[in-house]
């Protein structure tokens, strides 16, 4: 007979790598009722929110049983969110036990898909690459680039020391526009509005603002609101940052 905690427990570490991962609310919701559903109970229930998930199934031998849990890190890894589509599914059609479904998604949720040098040389070229496909000059691209870089470093460096992704992206949106504006005193022809928008791609919240209008257009509401209120700060953030370096170096 199947463990009911041990299946409460799995449906959440699914869920929890589904959210932090960039999964859709609704789809984290369906995926850990799928996986409840193996223990044949009638009324499992399975919630998820921005910030935190709950599942419940009923139990013979204690009442229902019921699991929270909080999940405050959150990035984007698509390879990760199938990874763990595809151990759900096999779970749930009975190609591979409860334990060894476990075992899989242990080893999901402690792989890294990029070291930290890939990701930040990736914002570099991203922030270059934008530059020049936005009808910016090879210098501009080349300014874009560094300041990507250096954008790069923050961000790795503040998800290592939990420091708010609001605050990274101030400072974040400070350094491209501060960058661009020195570097346009010491090259004119620069375009500094090209540099901004290429450096500051990285930051953009263009995964959270998709996934708030989906989950509200799937009826989850408090997800979808409280995901596009995060959006909007952080590209609140962005702008405030850029403004402010522009109007501090008086440009």
């Amino acid at each position: 007979m199947m463990d009911d905690n041990k299946l409460l427990k799995f449906a959440l570490d699914a869920g929890e790598i589904m959210l932090a991962s960039g999964a859709e609310t609704h789809r984290v919701q369906d995926t850990m009722h799928r996986i409840l559903s193996v223990s044949h109970s009638t009324g499992v229930e399975a919630l998820a929110m921005s910030t935190f998930l709950i599942v419940s199934i009923p139990s013979n031998k204690s009442g229902s049983l019921t699991l929270t849990r909080g999940v405050y890190n959150r990035s984007v890894n698509f390879e990760k969110i199938c990874s763990v589509n595809d151990i759900s599914r096999a779970f749930v059609s009975g190609q591979i036990t409860l334990g060894q479904a476990a075992r899989r998604l242990d080893e999901i949720s402690h792989t890294s898909a990029y070291s930290s040098m890939a990701r930040i040389v990736s914002s570099g070229v991203a922030c270059g690459g934008f530059t020049m496909v936005l009808n910016g000059s090879w210098v501009d691209g080349l300014a874009a680039f560094v300041f990507g870089l250096i954008i790069g470093v923050l961000l790795s460096y503040s998800g290592k020391t939990k420091i708010p992704y609001f605050f990274s992206c101030l400072i974040g949106g400070f350094i491209a526009g501060a960058g661009s504006v020195l570097f346009h005193k010491f090259v004119p022809t620069a375009g500094t509005d090209m540099i901004i928008i290429g450096s500051i791609m990285p930051m953009l919240p263009g995964m959270t603002m998709t996934n708030s209008i989906r989950d509200i257009m799937e009826g989850n509401f408090i997800s979808g609101t409280s995901k596009m209120a995060e959006a909007l700060l952080i590209a609140f953030a962005i702008a405030g940052g850029v403004g402010f370096a522009i109007t501090a170096l008086g440009y």
